[in-house]
């Protein structure tokens, strides 16, 4: 028994000591595992991928898995710009994702009847029995309800070993996702049939209009100019995200002054009044392209005009 596994997620979001985890338990329970990990930019939300590869026998080559038997997305916003990894999953196999849209909704942003589709609201179990934004945990005992193993008896040594704290309170998460993951089994399977594609390099992490600029065309000294964060948009990282009752906004700006990623701005818009007369208004909005969904403006709004409101 060989299983290839690929874990897909943001930086931050403990991908890479998920696989360490399965891994580390897998061993535990008498097989062999690899886990490696492949990095894009060393940030916090930039695309990370990891690998993991479990077997009965001694597993000798290391190479990444291009066309695996289960892939873990732990963000469903991903699943557009990374398609590719659902795209090489075997027919027949898993793909586990962390969203907090139904699973008919999920099943949906997959896009494929020929695998099974495991849904877990991870990022609500974490925020319950750890009070943060790292799915990790719960992904792992979704992939113990799902594949048999590890147990999780040895999850939990693996959490001790790896870890050495927070071990009840990331077990807990655990069991609650082994418990509560829904399972969409496969429609129609053909063993025969190959995946529609495969994992390519660290190359396919780009999600953008990139441009390569030559060694000759780099200022002397090394320097970066403002302006260049503008093609690399980082809406994409937010679990919540800023949502304003204009009926509340005192039009303080509170909000702007604290924003770290300046995504807060000042719109104009027509609004009509009672008696029908057109009248231009400026209003608070937000840059959703740029806005990481940190919460910060939500903190500081006097009047409460400003919620969070779940977006994965």
């Amino acid at each position: 028994m060989r299983i290839e596994t690929v874990w897909v997620g943001r930086g931050g979001q403990g991908i890479v000591t998920a696989t360490y985890i399965i891994a580390n338990a897998s061993i535990i329970d008498g097989f062999h595992a690899i886990a490696n990990p492949e990095f894009g930019a060393e940030r916090r939300g930039a695309p990370v991928k990891a690998f993991l590869t479990i077997s009965k026998e001694p597993i000798e080559d290391q190479e990444p898995v291009k066309t695996p038997h289960v892939a873990v997305v732990f963000d469903d916003k991903l699943l557009g710009a990374m398609q590719f990894v659902i795209d090489a999953v075997k027919p027949g196999g898993y793909v586990i994702l962390n969203t907090g849209k139904s699973p008919q909704d999920a099943a949906a942003l997959v896009g494929r009847d020929d695998v099974n589709i495991v849904v877990i609201d991870a990022i609500a179990i974490a925020r319950k029995h750890l009070k943060l934004d790292v799915p990790n945990g719960p992904l792992a005992g979704a992939f113990s309800k799902v594949m048999g193993f590890p147990s999780l008896q040895s999850i939990r040594e693996a959490f001790e070993t790896q870890l050495g704290k927070a071990v009840e309170e990331n077990f807990a998460a655990v069991k609650e996702a082994y418990e509560v993951a829904a399972v969409i089994p496969a429609k129609k399977v053909d063993a025969s049939a190959k995946p529609k594609g495969i994992i390519s390099t660290t190359s396919a992490f780009l999600t953008g209009p990139y441009e390569v600029v030559g060694w000759r065309e780099v200022n002397k000294a090394g320097a970066v100019f403002p302006g260049s964060s503008f093609p690399y948009a980082t809406g994409g990282w937010r679990i919540d995200k800023p949502v304003i009752d204009h009926s509340k906004c005192i039009m303080c700006r509170k909000c702007w002054l604290y924003c770290p990623d300046d995504a807060i701005i000042e719109a104009w818009v027509e609004r009509e009044g009672p008696r029908g007369r057109k009248f231009r208004m400026k209003m608070i909005d937000f840059d959703y392209q740029y806005c990481k969904g940190c919460g910060v403006c939500a903190e500081v709004c006097p009047t409460g005009a400003i919620q969070m409101v779940r977006e994965i």
